[in-house]
């Protein structure tokens, strides 16, 4: 922009500026201001244009230097080395003190009160020389300070169980008189403790401590003269000051520098600490808040002195609860509500004593408007729980300043939500005026005088006041308002006080008519010619449901679709009165808002209590007219849908108002509604086709259910109604066009024909033969297949394969399954799988397999057949379907397609467990024939896995291994090393198959088995507890580690040298076992100590370069070791 454009831009602003003054929207002295820091702006732009030219200037003759990249920090060896020995350490010392503790305390019972004290003395003695050994003989800075902190924290609590126990007499003690010279003495005791340890350690943790103690021995001190409340607070203010002027006398010696610069910022926290001394030691609450005040004066002057601004929080704070306690304890209670709203007002003020450095105006308007609301919910809240809703002067005055109060926040600061606030602060306060007005004239309920709250404020603040002041919350008082009177309306409705919510409606309809002009805002624009009719509709329908609960008539007949169709026919009224002075847009919104009541009116008219002779269908009659008119002006797709369903539901409403009696109407009164649409459809098709299309789908959508109702309520005699359906679905096949529908009336035509057949045979005999029917459709749509054309051949496919599954299931359902079922479902089953075969789509042939495999087993499961006859016959069924795979396909998948054959022959074969066999041969064949199976499999999977079936076909030889052991005799010694053992064998056959392929995997396989089977015989020789069972589980520990020595092989030699040492030690567990359980806390605590100690002596010889003797021996073991597998 250059600078004839910008002082053109200068000149518009200070003329429009000027016309604003003049018609009295801004005051002079806002227009003073404005014009200064207009004209401020475009100086401070001046100045950073010259700035970021000389700054561009210098940048350019400077060399670019590449952004350094920052590392995130990384542990050494030596880092990680001390933590992990301070760990060490730490975990010992406190399994140790644990340990200890349980020894020492548990008879603490019987300990006098000078030993309870000392063995506490002794437990801070205890941290300290943990303390010494970490710093000065293991050199371990962070643990020795870790000790330092914890022995510390003890010693107050040493000298508090001097007190509790009464050591010093029972004057010093706890409850006695002179506890607080105890207290003053105990804490100038720690105070040079504490003070030494931060000199030395150079610990900022320590001067705190210190710092606290002296204030701590201060307080204690004024407490011990019986000072009154004014002496106390002067004593803690005289020692406060005392503070300040040690830190000027200790900021001159250097060796003092770490406790004068935390002085500064303790000084600030020690007046916190004052406050609660006085607290704990006076119980005056007006005393209390006048401190609090003061010491809020006191931040407040901090603020100003040092310019932190992050202090005004600590002051507003204080203020607060400072006037809260004042206001609470004192007589300015009974007019709280005002003072509270005061207490708000008040920061608005606290500026004007400020400097002008920060934006102050701007923080204290927020804080002030943020204590405002506060005090908003505190005193409404008070108001609801202790006047239960009583109406109140001062509250009424308070919400009145409130909303003055954010009316002026709101115009200086242009913040939205302050101008929400503020008429809702306006309606709370003429709320109160309604309670008041409430006790002069009662009202039933307040229900309508809350609404004419929202009516006054909308007319008042949102619609005549055109004040300039007013003018930030005149959009605010009108969506206020807008909410006031609906949640009035929603309050008269639960009250059931339907003539006053309709009235209420009526007013509120005319109210957004007025707002209609008033508001520029889109969304009331397009919500208000909708939120119009929708007020006036609802008017009428509460005005009708007033109406209902004084006439019977009403009541019964008129049922409550008559309150809505009350609306709905006002609405109609006003549309007519809309479209004849030429208002389009709004007749629209009118007549579909009435269309919506009168939906309304269908649907209560179903379920609600109604007149059913002439009532009802009358509504449903009228709903047709309503919606073929909607149809008729707007000409929507949906339209046509809606019209033939309303008429259908139209039609039962006639049927169950007048029934009719006639034997062979009722065979048909279901499909006649279907019927009577498709003729509808027929007559209307060549005047407008979208209507018809509308009437044809819901006719034959609504058809099916018609049918399927009529087949179960009069079965054969559906039989009539089932042909005619069949004539239609075979003439719409005909007539269909596009593709779906062809498909779709094809498929019903050939289930229709299915229940025609189920019907006629049900004439015929008295027994259900379902299944036939299914398998007569089966046959017929084959033979339409076979008779049919290209297109029909490819429809009838998708039909007739999950018929046919379907047909199958029946037959498996069908009881007795007998022989001949039997029979017929494996012809069928045959039948359907080359028909899969014949249409290339064998991919699908393990459905009929899975449903082959199903009929089998429930023919055996049935019929009485020999045990061992059924283990044959499942496994002949497996072996057929192997070799039927095997000349079929020549892998088990190839691409998409898989060998559905062997998948289902082995089901056949592990069926053949169900049976429990009566011979040994029985019992063994399924395992043999599976492994076989396995084996056969060799050269059919991908050449990755072609080492699979082998190993599989191995490790199924368990099971007839088993199948032998459970039916021989063995001896009760070797019963457990017969089931275990094998499978070392089968994890040796398997890294021998696998000939080093997978060796890491293998390895911790055979380590898992390796370890099951030694916890197998070890747990087995602990139960049976004999001197042979531990010899042969020693026996073949060391068989374990000679193989593992011999074959270099680390699972055999780590395992059988663990079974045999865990072997050993459970031999000997009475000698170790009777320890008490803190002996082995201590054990494990002087064990880790003892390692961290160790760790920290390997870490000074290896720094004096010397490697000790344990290494050597670990560096030699390990080298050895890696040698092996």
């Amino acid at each position: 922009m250059n600078s004839a454009t910008e002082k053109y831009h200068q000149n518009i602003f200070q003329v429009e500026l000027t016309k604003l003054k003049e018609k009295d929207y801004i005051s002079s002295e806002h227009y003073q201001i404005t014009m200064k820091a207009h004209y401020q702006y475009y100086q401070d732009l001046e100045e950073l244009k010259r700035e970021h030219i000389k700054a561009a200037k210098e940048i350019s003759q400077k060399p670019i230097q590449q952004a350094k990249k920052i590392e995130k920090k990384k542990l050494s060896q030596e880092e990680i080395r001390e933590r992990n020995i301070s760990w060490l350490l730490n975990i010992g010392v406190i399994l140790l003190l644990i340990g200890g503790l349980f020894v020492a305390t548990s008879n603490w019972a019987t300990m006098s009160n000078f030993m309870k004290s000392a063995s506490i003395a002794v437990v801070s003695l205890l941290f300290y020389g943990f303390a010494f050994i970490s710093g000065k003989v293991l050199k371990i800075e962070r643990t020795s300070f870790a000790f330092i902190v914890l022995g510390s924290l003890f010693l107050p609590i040493f000298i508090l169980s001097i007190g509790w126990f009464e050591l010093l007499g029972s004057y010093l003690s706890y409850y006695g008189e002179g506890r607080y010279i105890l207290g003053a003495a105990g804490s100038l005791l720690i105070f040079p403790v504490y003070s030494i340890f931060a000199q030395k350690l150079g610990s900022r943790l320590f001067v705190w401590f210190a710092f606290i103690a002296l204030s701590a021995c201060a307080g204690y001190a004024l407490a011990a003269f019986s000072l009154e409340n004014d002496s106390f607070y002067f004593g803690l203010m005289l020692f406060n000051a005392l503070l300040s002027a040690a830190f000027h006398r200790m900021k001159k010696y250097a060796f003092l520098k770490l406790f004068t610069k935390e002085m500064v910022y303790f000084a600030q926290i020690n007046l916190v600490i004052s406050t609660l001394m006085m607290l704990v030691f006076f119980n005056s609450h007006v005393f209390y808040s006048v401190n609090i005040l003061l010491t809020a004066a006191v931040y407040l002057s901090m603020v100003y002195v040092t310019g932190r601004k992050e202090f005004h929080f600590v002051f507003s704070l204080l203020v607060v609860y400072g006037a809260y306690q004042l206001i609470e304890n004192t007589v300015l209670n009974k007019a709280g509500p005002i003072f509270f709203a005061i207490v708000g007002i008040g920061f608005l003020f606290v500026p004007r004593v400020m400097d002008k450095q920060y934006s102050w105006e701007k923080i204290f308007r927020l804080t002030s408007a943020a204590v405002s609301i506060l005090a908003f919910l505190y005193i409404s809240f008070e108001g609801i729980l202790l006047m239960a809703g009583e109406p109140s002067a001062s509250l009424l005055l308070a919400y009145i300043i409130l909303a003055v109060q954010f009316i002026y926040l709101a115009n200086v600061m242009a913040n939205g939500l302050f101008a929400y606030l503020a008429p809702v602060f306006l309606a709370a306060a003429l709320f109160e005026a309604v309670l008041m007005l409430d006790e002069a004239v009662p009202f039933n309920n307040l229900a309508l005088p809350v609404f004419f709250i929202g009516f006054v404020l909308f007319i008042s603040f949102g619609y005549l006041l055109k004040y300039p002041i007013l003018k930030v919350v005149e959009s605010s008082s009108r969506d206020v308002a807008v909410s006031v009177m609906l949640f009035s309306v929603v309050i008269a409705s639960g009250l059931l006080d339907w003539l006053a919510a309709g009235t209420m409606l009526l007013i509120f309809s005319f109210v957004l008519y007025l707002m209609n002009k008033a508001e520029n805002r889109i969304f009331y624009k397009e919500a208000i010619p909708w939120a119009i009719p929708l007020s006036i509709g609802f008017a009428f329908m509460f005005y009708g449901e007033h109406q209902r609960s004084y006439s019977s008539f009403y009541q019964n007949e008129l049922g409550m679709a008559m309150n809505t169709i009350l609306a709905s026919i006002a609405l109609l009224i006003l549309y007519g009165i809309l479209s004849k002075r030429g208002h389009k847009n709004q007749a629209r919104n009118v007549f579909l808002i009435s269309l919506g009541f009168y939906t309304i009116s269908l649907f209560t008219s179903a379920a609600l209590t109604i007149n059913e002779v002439w009532m009802r269908p009358a509504v449903f009659i009228g709903g047709i007219i309503m919606y073929l008119a909607l149809y008729r002006i707007h000409k929507q797709s949906w339209i046509p849908y809606a019209s033939a369903s309303i008429s259908l539901l139209a039609y039962f409403m006639i049927l169950i108002g007048l029934p009719f009696n006639l034997t062979i109407f009722n065979w048909v009164q279901f499909p006649l509604g279907a019927w009577i649409l498709l003729g509808a459809a027929f007559y209307i098709s060549k005047k407008d086709c979208v209507l018809a299309r509308g009437f044809s789908s819901i006719g034959h959508i609504y058809m099916p259910f018609a049918m399927i109702l009529t087949f179960f309520i009069y079965r054969e005699n559906s039989i009539w109604a089932l042909m005619v359906t069949l004539a239609v679905y075979w003439i719409s096949f005909r007539v269909s066009a596009k593709e779906w529908k062809v498909k779709i009336f094809l498929y019903s035509s050939f289930i229709t024909l299915f229940l025609v057949i189920l019907t006629g045979m049900d004439h015929i005999w008295e027994e259900s033969n379902s299944e036939y029917a299914i398998l007569s459709v089966s046959c017929a749509v084959f033979i339409f297949w076979m008779t049919g054309k290209t297109q029909d051949k490819q429809r009838s496919v998708y039909f007739l394969i999950p018929w046919s599954v379907i047909g199958i299931l029946a037959f498996l359902a069908s009881y007795p399954f007998g022989v001949l079922p039997f029979i017929i479902s494996i012809i069928y089953t045959a039948g359907l799988i080359l028909y899969l075969h014949r249409t290339r789509l064998d991919i699908l042939g393990a459905i009929p397999l899975f449903l082959l495999y199903a009929a089998v087993l429930k023919f055996l499961f049935i019929n009485g057949i020999a045990p061992d006859m059924k283990i044959v016959i499942s496994a002949g069924f497996g072996l057929a379907a192997v070799f039927i795979g095997k000349m079929v396909y020549a892998k088990i998948f190839m691409g998409k397609k898989a060998d559905s054959y062997t998948i289902i022959s082995l089901l056949f074969l592990l069926t053949a467990y169900l049976f429990p066999a009566d011979s040994l041969w029985a019992e063994v064949l399924p395992g043999l024939l599976i492994s076989a199976f396995l084996f056969l499999q060799r050269g059919r999977v991908a050449s990755k896995y072609y080492r699979l079936p082998g190993l599989l076909a191995g490790a199924v030889l368990l099971e007839p291994y088993y199948s032998v052991l459970r039916n021989i005799e063995i001896p009760d010694l070797f019963i457990r090393e017969a089931y275990v053992l094998p499978w070392i064998i089968l994890i040796i056959f398997v890294r021998k198959v696998l000939k080093g392929q997978y060796a890491k995997l293998t390895s911790k396989i055979q380590w898992g088995v390796l370890i099951a089977v030694s916890l197998l015989l070890v747990q087995d020789a602990l139960a049976s507890n004999t001197v042979y069972d531990a010899l042969i589980v020693g026996t073949l520990s060391l068989i374990s580690m000679l193989a593992g020595t011999f074959w270099r092989i680390k699972s055999y030699f780590f395992v059988g040298s663990g079974v045999l040492l865990l072997n050993v030690l459970l031999q000997t567990r009475p000698y170790w076992g009777n320890l008490p359980w803190w002996a082995y806390l201590l054990i494990a605590g002087s064990i880790l100590i003892s390692a961290a100690s160790y760790n920290e002596w390997q870490k000074q010889k290896t720094a004096r370069g010397e490697e000790p003797l344990i290494s050597k021996w670990k560096n030699n073991i390990m080298n050895k070791l890696k040698e092996w597998s």
